[in-house]
């Protein structure tokens, strides 16, 4: 925090508002209108539309003025299960698209043209076209890089392709030229052979690159307006694809990605801790469920490892790893996934 709470975009306070919260927190018991005009020095109308405005963000209750800590706190963990519960309704309208594409998913021509999207078939064209639509980007890149994962000979559809050293794939070259490219990968990608490294090359070179457990699709859209993405949730994304031309449903599925990018965990976080396993798709162990336990409990880091008798930064490592598995970005959103996957019963 920087002490200004409009500075906070997340906290939706404009300066003025917050200048009469600091004025509110000196006033005992229920804020009123009238008292808050005084000390503010504002109108009781403006007054009043302020308290409205501390009401509606928690930072006032019938009870009287909360204090910053507690509302914020309160605030925040609103706002991240906002977020939660938007993600889960557009990986819902993901599955739409089965809906959407199953017309003309089965027809045998390689590429359909139908209204503004195309089926791309076969492993060369998909891979043809997902490098066509990298090199078209001009500005932004947005990639959701799921499994399945081709082992020997890597398309460009799934961003780093063996060959040609990352800074010269399609991808490097992308960044190099001033495209904002983002990409988050799936945990499993990053144990293929050479691909850590080559990840950390591009990111070297500029690109944003976050960890997600249990991402809803593979998904590259370029500069909002062109999306490549699989015909259905069965399909193998390596040997079929759609190209969606439409502006409308191109941009349907940028919230999607911007949704599952803001609940990723940076490469940062996982990147050179050789004993945080990130494996997605095991149970939990039983270090894991006191280490959730613990978690819960809201202890600090320092009372973690106390309890779990390590040092402070192996249960810094160990907390990085279980965010990692959860495909999780802050504590309360693995308390979220933990409960969805029923690991807290």
């Amino acid at each position: 925090m920087t002490g200004e709470l409009s500075a906070q975009p997340w906290i939706g306070i404009d300066e003025e508002t917050e200048r009469l919260y600091r004025v509110a927190l000196a006033v005992h018991g229920p804020l009123e209108a009238a008292t808050l005009a005084e000390a503010g020095a504002v109108s009781e109308e403006a007054a009043r539309a302020a308290i409205e405005r501390l009401r509606k963000l928690g930072f006032v209750t019938s009870y009287g003025v909360l204090a910053p800590y507690a509302a914020l706190r309160v605030l925040h963990h609103r706002r991240v299960s906002e977020r939660q519960a938007q993600l889960a309704e557009l990986e819902t309208a993901a599955s739409m698209i089965d809906d959407l594409s199953a017309g003309f998913v089965s027809a045998a021509p390689e590429v359909i043209a139908v209204q503004g999207i195309e089926l791309v078939v076969g492993v060369e064209e998909v891979g043809r076209r997902a490098g066509a639509l990298i090199a078209s980007a001009r500005s932004e890149l947005m990639v959701l890089n799921a499994p399945p994962y081709a082992q020997n000979a890597l398309p460009p559809y799934d961003e780093l392709p063996k060959g040609p050293p990352p800074a010269e794939s399609e991808t490097g070259l992308a960044v190099l030229r001033g495209v904002h490219v983002r990409n988050v990968m799936a945990p499993e990608g990053l144990d293929l052979p050479g691909r850590m490294p080559a990840v950390s090359e591009l990111a070297d070179l500029g690109m944003g690159v976050r960890i997600r457990a249990d991402l809803p699709t593979k998904l590259m859209i370029a500069d909002r307006t062109t999306a490549m993405l699989p015909p259905s949730m069965v399909a193998d994304p390596l040997e079929s694809a759609l190209i969606i031309h439409d502006g409308l449903l191109a941009n349907a599925l940028v919230p999607l990605f911007e949704a599952t990018w803001d609940t990723a965990l940076p490469l940062a976080a996982v990147q050179g801790n050789s004993d945080v396993s990130i494996d997605p798709s095991g149970p939990p162990s039983a270090e894991e469920r006191a280490l959730l336990t613990l978690l819960a409990s809201g202890l600090k880091d320092e009372a973690i490892a106390r309890q779990l008798d390590v040092h402070v930064h192996t249960a810094r490592r160990r907390i990085t790893a279980l965010l990692a598995k959860l495909g999780a970005s802050t504590r309360f959103q693995a308390g979220v996934q933990a409960g969805r996957r029923g690991w807290l019963e």
